[in-house]
């Protein structure tokens, strides 16, 4: 297996969990902690699996995404893309509300962009 395979591979994870963990974000919701020595932002209870797919998610995406844009090859890029279908199917298997479907419309406009902007941007300007 090439550099290409591992690059989109790993795009397929990042990208899953992070659509994962976002699910789980609007399925959730944030709360507001108050403790006695710090405050914050997080899911409510029974959301840390969430949380952590979340941010492990979102560093493998960054880390991985420039690897797979700035590509001559197409095809890596379709790694983001199936990790942006598993996030849509997954935030439509929590709930069908109105913020189900923004979410889901979100990741869709996100996963069609990616090979686009490799199309258009990333053939040009390869690593």
């Amino acid at each position: 297996m090439g550099n290409s395979v591992w690059r989109a591979s790993l795009g397929v994870v990042g990208a899953g969990a992070l659509c994962w963990g976002v699910a789980g974000a609007v399925h959730l919701g944030f709360v507001r902690t108050n403790g006695p020595r710090r405050s914050g932002w997080g899911l409510a209870d029974g959301g840390g699996w969430y949380e952590v797919a979340l941010v492990v998610g979102a560093l493998v995406t960054l880390y991985c995404t420039p690897g797979l844009l700035r590509r001559v090859e197409w095809w890596p890029a379709l790694g983001l893309s199936a990790g942006a279908v598993a996030g849509v199917v997954s935030v439509l298997g929590l709930g069908q509300g109105r913020r189900y479907w923004i979410a889901a419309s979100a990741m869709t406009l996100v996963g069609a962009a990616v090979p686009l902007a490799n199309r258009f941007w990333g053939r040009h300007h390869p690593i």
